[in-house]
């Protein structure tokens, strides 16, 4: 029972950043993990323990301050120290065999989500076969659900569904254009500013494939339309360990081809330009 409660209590995490004083320090785990702002700990490696008490704490990070004001911290940044939340030094609680034995990787494990997102387009370029060009005004709004996977690296992917309907408004007549599409993305989360901000930066590389339909008085036409590629940037910001708030913004690159009445089809190329936000709900 001991060496499971010690098991249990022992965290491997990263010094990320040390003051030039050497008396306050960065590491990554938060309120997500059970710190609060106060709370004491020690930092141990090899055969040098020091005692800290949290001063700042946010979603991801805690700023450290050495509780002795005659101890400078041993540690530079970069090191693999054991954190261990007690108010006393723990030289013979964790002598390094046992700490490289029962301590638990400071990488996280890998976690899913589902993402619920909703977005507004606005068209930026676009050419339609068989007819002359003129200016069109495009806009639209669409909502996605995926579902969210980590891989390695910081690299994650999606896969899900978007329903989206638009509006096309020429000089004298309109279309309302709806589509259903399947999703994919790759993202990468940028880790590592995280030191500086308190959400995730990512960027994403998307496609999709999926139905569509374009209809005005008395005229209904149809076929698919494919996503290829879309682009994206933004950023996650957490509310706490479940929910994760997102806001992105992207270009999106869309061909349509669709047949008319007369058997014809018409084929639109198009690139939209899409502000997001979201909400992610990790399981």
């Amino acid at each position: 029972m001991l060496l499971s409660a010690q098991a249990y209590a022992f965290e491997l995490i990263m010094i990320q950043a040390v003051s030039d004083t050497k008396t306050t320090f960065i590491t990554r785990n938060g309120k997500r993990q059970g710190v609060i702002r106060g709370v004491t700990g020690t930092f141990t490696a090899e055969d040098v323990a020091v005692l800290a008490k949290a001063i700042t704490v946010t979603g991801e990070f805690t700023q450290w301050e050495v509780i002795n004001p005659n101890t400078r911290l041993p540690f530079e940044k970069g090191a693999i120290v054991t954190y261990y939340p007690a108010t006393e030094y723990v030289w013979a609680l964790a002598p390094e065999a046992d700490r490289r034995k029962h301590i638990r990787s400071e990488m996280p494990d890998p976690r899913s989500s589902l993402v619920f997102r909703g977005a507004i387009s606005r068209g930026v370029q676009e050419t339609v076969s068989g007819t002359a060009a003129g200016e069109a005004n495009r806009g639209g709004y669409s909502g996605d659900i995926l579902f969210e996977r980590d891989l390695f690296n910081s690299f994650s992917f999606d896969v899900g569904l978007r329903y989206e309907r638009e509006v096309v408004n020429y000089e004298g007549t309109s279309f309302v254009t709806k589509r259903n599409l399947i999703l994919a993305d790759v993202l990468y989360y940028f880790r590592n500013l995280q030191e500086y901000i308190p959400g995730k930066v990512f960027i994403g590389l998307g496609i999709g494939y999926g139905i569509s339909g374009t209809s005005t008085v008395g005229v209904k036409q149809s076929g698919q339309v494919g996503l290829l590629p879309a682009v994206k940037a933004g950023i996650t910001y957490p509310f706490d360990d479940q929910f994760d708030f997102i806001f992105d913004l992207g270009f999106e690159s869309l061909q349509t081809s669709e047949e008319q009445a007369d058997a014809t089809s018409q084929t639109t190329t198009q690139t939209n330009f899409k502000t997001a936000i979201g909400l992610r709900r990790f399981f």
